[in-house]
């Protein structure tokens, strides 16, 4: 979804004066060299743990009548959302949790985001900065994989374990079985001293974390509060800024699940003579096809695309990609994602292109991988949320989950449907995270990499503004037809802005150009004088402005690196799936289509599943440029005038 934007062209007289016929082509910086062909871009990341991180102790449960210590203070206890997919069978009129009525108005509100602490305890929710960290550990329990700087969520819980008088987890050894450290955990709950009361936990190996790396900004990123159950190694899990762990108690069915596959990992391994080979590598183009088997067997060699974060010749999931295009000819396109617009600070390769088929905008390659027997362990809806036993057994709206867990006659006991429930009911987790490839070790093989085309973001997102390169919304002109290029000589050479030098009013007075548009447009000025020494693109169609943003933001391009506050955008257009109107509508442009369709939306969120909206962030957050989901510059149009000036090769 990155897109190159860099400098356009300035203007300078266009017409039968000229003395020059020859096209000019955008020219290449010297660049630093691509660590592979398959690169769109060359960067050398650079990365080590700095920041705070937030650790969560304990389950999460909905602020509801089954559960008031997940309340608020400000929470009427007496009149709470009932949870269970039909809502509580007692007292029909009882509002369910997450939509109250049939109009579809959300109730998600007083939640907390751990329970409440026992008398005397600290808050179970706590924030970690990376120097306390690194005062506690001065390297990884898994140095053999982490360089200096990097951490794993193991070390994390360590450290956690340290400054807490009620939480305790005890390094084990290393099990060989599993490839992975062994540690269990005692945890006071009602911090009364000890660890041997009801509700307590003494030397469990049953606590385990869940994950979800930050999303920035953007409040529809927030996921679920349960984030993402592991099926990997927690001593693997590697720990970034912004990061939310939840360490929590699991049921042993959940352990052993977890083990089971990480078991699988290792027999793989030695069979194959201690190499990293993976069974199958699956794509699925969204033809209609389904999964196509493109590679098997395959023997994964490391690249060391990450040697901020890896020791030498630790394979991440990412080489699988290189070693197919290396070894079995399949084209693969790796991009590069910087910190993006919701400031969201990704650092990560991304698969861009498979064989062809390139992501563009908001459609593009999804990652799934691991064991195939827990290919559909999670299940989730959002309109039929948070469910009761009753729902998961027979005749229930999710009476097909968790089959490992059922009879043979597909019944399932209440004590196995409440595990199904506290351990599996999530959109995301096992096979499916949002783990970067290049950042995920696979020092043991997983049976199957599984990258499929997905194309309902568009629809899920419900933006108003879905600009792609050939949809012909606004012209993408030709620079190598221009007939008056500009060169080194040009007082504005490599400035993108022509009207920081060039008055509208005052160029091509004697007539000598087609008709103007009524502001300055630089790419239109590029049609005949060239891109003034832009550098080409990178293969991208659509969405400039989502990666072209913090770090990458570009310099002297009028509105597309202007900075705006998102309550200043005058709101336009019409969202794809439900045909939301926002015309008139004042920003922020994503809490508009909330508003104006209250019986329907992409939650925005916040990181308990409390409703809430863009206007509640602080001001400095709510930031934004001339190209959005919901605005386009006329301008500056993205992707329009940077296909122009930056054509791709």
């Amino acid at each position: 979804m990155a897109i190159a934007l860099s400098s356009l062209m300035a203007l300078s007289g266009c017409g039968s004066d000229s003395n020059s016929d020859a096209a000019s082509a955008p020219i290449e910086p010297t660049p630093q060299e691509k660590i592979h062909e398959a690169m769109d871009v060359a960067v050398t990341p650079e990365s080590s743990l700095e920041g705070t991180i937030t650790v969560y102790l304990g389950h999460w449960f909905p602020c509801s009548d089954l559960h008031p210590e997940m309340c608020t203070d400000d929470a009427d206890l007496s009149n709470l959302p009932a949870i269970g997919v039909n809502g509580d069978p007692s007292d029909p009129t009882r509002p369910i949790y997450g939509r109250a009525n049939p109009l579809g108005h959300y109730n998600k509100q007083h939640n907390r985001t751990t329970a409440k602490p026992a008398p005397g305890a600290a808050d179970y929710t706590m924030t970690i900065s990376a120097a306390e960290l690194k005062r506690f550990a001065e390297r990884s329990v898994r140095d053999d994989i982490f360089v200096d700087g990097n951490y794993s969520a193991l070390d994390v819980i360590l450290y956690v374990s340290s400054i807490r008088d009620d939480f305790e987890v005890t390094l084990g050894d290393f099990n060989k079985t599993l490839n992975t450290y062994e540690f269990t955990t005692s945890f006071d709950a009602n911090n009364d001293g000890d660890f041997d009361d009801e509700g307590d936990s003494k030397d469990s190996v049953n606590w385990y974390a869940s994950m979800l790396y930050s999303g920035g900004d953007a409040k529809k990123s927030n996921g679920q509060p349960v984030f993402e159950p592991l099926y990997d190694r927690m001593d693997e899990l590697w720990v970034k800024q912004g990061m939310h762990i939840r360490f929590q108690p699991e049921a042993v069915s959940m352990t052993e699940r977890r083990n089971q596959g990480l078991q699988a990992e290792v027999d793989r391994f030695k069979a194959a003579g201690n190499k990293v080979v993976i069974d199958e590598l699956r794509v699925d183009f969204g033809d209609g096809r389904g999964d196509q088997v493109l590679a098997s067997q395959v023997e994964v060699k490391p690249y060391n695309l990450r040697p901020d974060v890896f020791q030498k010749d630790v394979i991440t999931a990412m080489d699988i990609a290189l070693t197919v295009h290396d070894e079995y000819g399949i084209e693969m396109g790796i991009a590069f994602w910087p910190t993006i617009s919701t400031n969201a600070n990704v650092g990560s390769y991304a698969i861009t292109e498979v064989d062809g088929k390139r992501a563009h905008g908001f459609y593009g390659w999804s990652i799934k991988r691991g064991e195939d027997f827990t290919y559909n362990d999670f299940f989730y809806n959002p309109n039929k949320e948070w469910p009761v036993v009753s729902d998961v057994q027979h005749g229930g709206f999710y009476d097909g989950a968790c089959q490992f867990l059922r009879e043979q006659d597909g019944s399932i006991s209440d004590a196995n449907a409440q595990d199904c429930i506290d351990n599996w009911f999530t959109l995301f987790g096992g096979v499916s995270t949002h783990r970067m490839l290049d950042t995920l070790p696979m020092v043991m093989p997983q049976q199957f990499l599984s990258i499929y085309w997905f194309a309902n973001m568009e629809n899920a997102w419900e933006m108003a503004h879905r600009n792609y390169g050939p949809d012909g919304q606004f012209p993408i002109y030709d620079v190598k037809e221009a007939k008056a290029p500009l060169d080194e000589s040009h007082f504005g050479w490599q400035v993108a802005d022509c009207a920081l030098c060039h008055n509208q009013d005052e160029i091509h007075l004697d007539g000598d150009s087609p008709a103007l548009p009524a502001d300055t447009q630089p790419y239109y000025c590029a049609s005949c004088h060239g891109s003034n020494g832009a550098p080409q693109g990178h293969g991208e169609q659509a969405r400039c402005f989502w990666c072209h943003s913090s770090d990458k933001l570009m310099p002297n391009h009028g509105e597309a690196s202007k900075q705006l506050y998102f309550d200043d955008v005058a709101c336009s257009g019409t969202t794809k799936q439900k045909g939301i109107n926002i015309d008139g509508w004042q920003g922020p442009c994503a809490d508009a289509v909330k508003l104006a369709s209250p019986q329907w939306h992409r939650e925005i969120k916040d990181v308990a599943d409390n409703s809430s909206y863009y206007s509640e962030l602080p001001l400095e957050k709510r930031k934004t440029y001339g190209n959005s989901d919901w605005r386009t510059s006329d301008t500056f149009p993205d992707p329009y005038s940077c296909m122009t000036c930056h054509p791709n090769q």
